[in-house]
């Protein structure tokens, strides 16, 4: 099972000379040679501390034939045969090839794996839920193993788009507990991206990015694309609205017509509710502008036809010989609380006004998810 996203890595030339000129003007943090030099390896490539690291081959092995010798299998040169493979493994490899050598231990594991990777329908969740249950209260089962074990059905629900499944499941784990740590970071970065949890999703892949020379280049590549995409992302903007509404047909395509889907077609009505009346606001202060400039063309139009009475209204502060009282009837302006509010028409014709200098794209979003919200019955 591989997720496929494919990429060149990018290395400039310039970067080693960058780094040296950083180090000269003091600006960069402290480094850490131990990792270099932990491997016999003659680097002296500096490299900043990383809060997160891969386990040898040689420890999941060790588990792995200790394991072996203590399960009832029958085929315990077969299985001693496959994980000795993983010895020399490292990152996703690692994690599929422990996961096949489980395989050969239990043969439950393996009928579980090979259903992940089948065609998914509307009831492959479930089933696949309840065998992983099995698998994960299954005491033969060593602990070490369950937690690539929900990785390996994380990913598949990614590639179902089963988002919110998959991140509720990869959020409990733990880094340390898993045998390739850049996949779950990779794969909780996208589902984060999917569901716009913009901070968490920046913290992610910046974490995922911290070995960014040592993980696969198609998550390197992938997790810069998404950081530019998510970061500029602003709340209430018609930017998040369109992901909203792309979220929510995902979701409807899953057959999804609940209390979480109804719940976000009704933020997404207030979002657009909110940018009408931001707009209804701007166009009355710009009446009122438009108002006070024309009042004020007028006045000094009426002072330069009739500069007498200029000079007049100036040495007479209370012009008609302030003999009155002062008292003024009240005027109705009329009911306060429909101020601002435009009829329906006109509030479409705002909400028309919004799209217009967009991309196509964005107009069809919006249009495409009307439609489909109109004819989709309320459960």
């Amino acid at each position: 099972m591989k997720i496929h996203l494919v990429g060149q890595s990018l290395k400039p030339l310039v970067l080693g000379w960058i780094l040296l000129g950083w180090i000269a003007l003091g600006a960069i943090g402290p480094v850490c040679l131990t990792e270099c030099l932990a491997d016999g390896s003659d680097s002296k490539e500096l490299t900043k501390a990383s809060t997160w690291k891969w386990s040898p081959g040689q420890l999941w092995l060790e588990r792995m034939l200790a394991w072996i010798e203590s399960s009832g299998s029958t085929g315990k040169d077969s299985a001693r045969e496959s994980a000795n493979r993983i010895a020399s493994l490292e990152g996703i490899a690692l994690h599929e090839g422990l996961l096949q050598a489980a395989a050969t231990v239990d043969p439950t594991i393996g009928e579980f794996l090979s259903a992940v990777d089948q065609p998914w329908s509307s009831s492959s969740y479930q089933k696949l839920d309840a065998q992983l249950s099995s698998l994960i209260a299954n005491g033969a089962i060593p602990s070490w193993i369950k937690p690539d074990l929900q990785l390996a059905f994380c990913r598949a629900l990614i590639q179902n788009q089963w988002i919110d499944e998959a991140s509720s499941r990869l959020g409990p784990l733990e880094i340390d507990s898993l045998s390739d740590p850049a996949t779950w970071l990779f794969s909780l970065g996208v589902c984060q991206h999917f569901l716009l949890q913009k901070q968490p999703c920046v913290d992610s892949l910046n974490k995922l990015l911290e070995r960014e020379s040592e993980i696969p280049t198609r998550y390197a590549i992938t997790a810069r694309l998404m950081l530019s995409d998510i970061e500029p992302l602003k709340e209430d903007s018609l930017d998040e609205v369109a992901r909203l509404m792309n979220d929510v047909e995902r979701r409807l395509g899953l057959g999804r017509t609940g209390k979480q889907v109804r719940d976000q077609e009704q933020a997404i009505i207030d979002k657009l509710d909110k940018m009408i009346e931001k707009m209804e606001e701007q166009q009355q202060q710009q009446q009122q502008q438009q108002q006070q400039q024309q009042q004020q063309k007028q006045q000094q139009r009426q002072k330069q036809n009739n500069p007498q009475q200029g000079r007049q209204a100036a040495q007479d502060p209370m012009p008609g010989g302030g003999d009155g009282q002062g008292d003024v009837d009240n005027k109705d302006i009329g009911d306060k609380s429909g101020w601002g509010n435009l009829p329906p028409a006109a509030r479409q014709e705002a909400l028309q006004s919004i799209t217009k200098d967009l991309p196509s794209h964005y107009r069809e979003v919006i249009e495409a998810y009307f439609k489909r919200l109109s004819k989709t019955p309320e459960k």
